[in-house]
């Protein structure tokens, strides 16, 4: 994509270029039908269900043609694995024909009983009509997998292959394998399972079978004979034993298929298809290497359970065909455009000048991916639609390119610094491969020829995934600083915190929309294993990137300070009224349209009464802390290093402002960070009270009210033995006393000497202190113990640092 987009760069240019070719060659049927087979995610993967009652749900499949046949000619073996016990059966068979395999599984249900379901898959054998007609005369409901995807079975797929290792091992020395197939099976059941925790043989019967070990024990202890239990008890003590082993079992499969679910499904993500959309359909195996991976177009025709659909080919739709959505990828039809009408010239035709005509097409807008407030009534809504109908081109999955600004890296005197590729895990290395080629088709980087090389590292995500980052360590520490200042996190959650109406949204991919100098592109230069690649623009790691960002968005929102603020991508626009907002929405989008610049649709929030912002929950008024973070934190294991007990006191002391005397509660875990105390901590029982304490006080944190300066302010102060706290607050609409802020601090050594007085007078500096911002040049009301202000005027002239006090008050 980016090599077309450039082509026509050199020649042509019109709006929305860059979008205009990536739909062109999104929608191209030769490179979908041609594209690599790993190019779309599976689909999240779905527990088949856990069944209690043996040989009621039972899989069977085939396995052969062996290739050494047995003594009596037997080639094949009939395989049936119950789901409840994992107890498998193997049978013989000189063929798989329809009437041989009937006969197979009668002489096992002979033995077992007739099951209630049975899975196979799409073989002849299992679909013939004489099969079909034994499942309805024995009441069997036949359940069939969907081609090409053999993990629907997988439970007897896993039993044949180790029975295929078992067979294999044992005909080394003894060819005839049908002979020891009843040794071979006895071994597998009387081995325990890893997702029951018990053999097949134990839960079916309810109790250890004599396998060839107890033999072997009983000769050498002599043979002694077990005491024998009444036939009533027996039964009853089976009934029981049963019945602990199904509820034992059932606990063990949830978690094996938790944990199953987990590890799939981290590179996974749910897809699905609508009726009447056409689809591609996976060759599973090709001929030859140029042989293309994919057939169709398909269209669907219904959808079976949650991942199965049933299709048609749009060519001949007399034959329908069965996949699963691993099988399937959606197929983008290009749109018919006409882009000018001509007519052929004759002499008698008037010559008239051609008109372009505007491209039409059925793409659907990002503008349907941003999320309305729910309190806004369907007039509002209906607003907020037009306003992002007008400013659309803004919402976009592709990044801008703008011409506020240029990301300089200045390193004078520096030689070129090249450092290896790092070694990356087998695991990882189409993740960096399908990054690099993403981030060429988008046209931010380029192969290099740079004498400048820094290695790349891939961070894990939260969702799973992997995170594409270059180490630009060695570049930074060489690189001349930019000083900008990055925005306060509280001025920020106080502007916001006063809007009724807000609305947030990010920049799509936004380092990625300022251009890099050109002078600084061979310095950007990253290696891996695949080659040498220099960005063209600003790439994440670089050390004055933040500060780059953050001139461009301040720049761009100057004079708007009143109802818009940023930091970094994170835009936040607030207002007290719909009306206002709506004018305010127009005002911001319109700039960011004239720099060029495009918002992530699904990141946008338009009209809400309350967002996240930075970690907290703020509007109407009040702040509050993340829940899911509060959760987090609830969640944290009891520390064991100090490195450990300074991420949580990190973690929780970003919320301190929401908690009370947070630094008195703090004290004993705050205790064990001193330097003159092991690595190892000390969990003393206080330390115990103080850590669940904290938790506790996260989550009965109280609402924060937004700062009025239109109200007069109250500053509470108070000084206990090993700490000081204050409480800013102010009187609400409802005649209510509301915090605005909660700040404490532990007393240093030489403070914890102070008289009594004199820790209150210390309390109330200090806070005024902390609160000028807010206080500064206002009147305000002071609420403390022991009138500190009229002691500290009555003995200020005696005393150096009370003196000192004095003047700052």
């Amino acid at each position: 994509m980016a090599k077309t987009r450039h082509r026509l760069t050199r020649a042509f240019f019109w709006p929305r270029l860059s979008e205009d070719v990536r739909e062109y060659c999104r929608t191209c049927p030769t490179c979908q039908k041609t594209g690599k087979t790993g190019d779309h995610p599976k689909a999240p993967l779905h527990p088949m269900p856990i069944i209690q009652e043996p040989f009621s749900w039972v899989a069977v499949d085939i396995i052969g043609p062996l290739p050494c046949p047995s003594a009596t000619g037997k080639r094949y073996i009939l395989t049936v694995v119950d789901y409840a016990t994992r107890y498998p059966e193997a049978v013989a068979l000189s063929n798989i024909q329809a009437d041989t395999v009937a006969d197979g599984l009668l002489q096992v249900f002979s033995r077992v009983g007739f099951p209630q379901e049975i899975l196979s898959d799409q073989g002849s054998q299992f679909t013939a009509e004489l099969t079909q007609q034994l499942w309805h005369l024995c009441g069997v409901k036949a359940l069939h997998s969907a081609p090409y995807h053999p993990q629907t079975n997988g439970r007897c797929e896993r039993f044949n292959g180790t029975l295929k290792q078992l067979i294999r091992a044992y005909t080394q020395e003894r060819k005839d394998w049908e002979k020891y197939l009843p040794h071979l099976l006895f071994a597998y059941r009387e081995v325990p399972q890893e997702s029951t925790g018990f053999s097949p043989f134990e839960l079916l019967y309810g109790r250890r079978v004599r396998g060839p070990l107890d033999l072997v024990r009983a000769q050498w202890e002599g043979g002694q004979e077990a005491e024998g239990l009444p036939a009533v008890s027996y039964v009853l003590e089976l009934r029981e034993r049963l019945t602990e082993l199904t509820a034992m079992v059932q606990g063990n499969m949830q978690a094996a298929q938790a944990q199953q679910k987990a590890w799939y499904d981290r590179s996974a993500r749910s897809r699905s298809f609508l009726v009447g959309q056409k689809v591609l359909v996976l060759k599973p195996q090709r001929q030859n290497k140029l042989q293309a991976s994919w057939q169709g177009p398909y269209r669907v025709v219904t959808q079976v359970g949650e991942t199965t659909y049933v299709v048609v080919s749009c060519t001949d739709t007399r034959i329908q065909r069965t996949f699963h959505v691993n099988m399937l990828n959606a197929y983008h039809e290009r749109p018919e455009t006409v882009s000018a009408i001509c007519a052929p010239a004759t002499e008698e035709a008037e010559q008239f000048p051609l008109v372009d005509l505007p491209r039409i097409d059925g793409r659907p807008s990002g503008v349907e991916q941003v999320q309305l407030g729910e309190g806004l009534g369907p007039h509002k809504q209906e607003q907020a639609r037009q306003l992002l109908q007008e400013h659309q081109e803004l919402f976009s999955a592709l990044p801008g390119y703008t011409s506020r600004a240029v990301h300089q890296v200045e390193t004078p005197g520096q030689r070129p610094l090249r450092q290896p590729a790092y070694r990356l895990p087998e695991a990882v290395r189409e993740s960096m491969r399908a990054e690099i080629r993403e981030m060429l088709e988008l046209g931010v980087i380029e192969p290099s020829a740079s004498p400048w090389a820094s290695p790349v590292v891939l961070v894990p995500k939260k969702d799973g995934t992997t995170r594409f980052c270059v180490d630009y360590r060695r570049l930074n520490d060489c690189t001349v600083t930019d000083a900008y200042p990055m925005p306060r996190v509280d001025e920020l959650l106080d502007q916001i915190s006063q809007g009724h109406f807000l609305t947030t949204g990010d920049l799509c991919k936004g380092y990625w929309q300022i251009p890099l100098a050109e002078e600084a592109t061979p310095k950007s230069a990253f290696i891996t294993p695949f080659g040498l690649y220099q960005f063209w623009v600003m790439p994440f790691g670089m050390k004055n990137a933040p500060a780059t960002f953050q001139r461009l968005i301040d720049r761009l929102l100057d004079g708007l300070q009143e109802f818009a603020c940023a930091y970094l991508d994170d835009i936040a626009i607030y207002s007290q009224t719909w009306e206002e907002h709506l004018h305010h929405l127009g005002v911001v989008f319109a700039r960011i349209r004239d720099a060029n610049l495009t918002l992530k649709p699904a990141k946008c929030r338009i009209g809400m009464s309350e967002v996240q912002y930075l970690g907290h929950r703020v509007g109407r008024g009040t702040q509050r802390p993340e829940p899911a973070k509060i959760e987090a934190i609830l969640e944290w294991p009891t520390p064991i290093t100090k490195t450990q007990v300074l991420a949580f006191l990190g973690t929780a002391g970003y919320y301190r402002k929401f908690v009370p005397n947070y630094s008195i509660l703090a004290k004993p875990l705050t205790d064990l960070t001193k330097k003159t105390l092991p690595r190892q901590v000390l969990w003393s029982p206080e330390c115990e009270t103080a850590f669940q304490q904290l938790k506790t006080a996260l989550t009965q944190a109280p609402l924060l009210a937004a700062p009025n300066y239109n109200k007069r302010f109250i500053v509470h102060t108070d000084a206990s033995m090993f700490g000081l706290g204050a409480v800013l607050s102010q009187v609400g609409d409802d005649g209510g006393d509301h915090p605005v802020a909660y700040i404490s601090r532990k007393l240093l050594p030489r403070e914890v000497g102070y008289a009594a007085v004199e820790k209150e007078c210390l309390a109330l500096v200090w806070a005024l202190r902390k609160f000028q911002p807010y206080v500064y040049g206002r009147s305000f009301t002071v609420m403390t113990d022991h009138n500190p202000l009229v002691w500290l005027n009555r003995v200020a002239g005696e005393n150096g640092r009370l003196l000192r006090w004095s003047l700052a008050l």
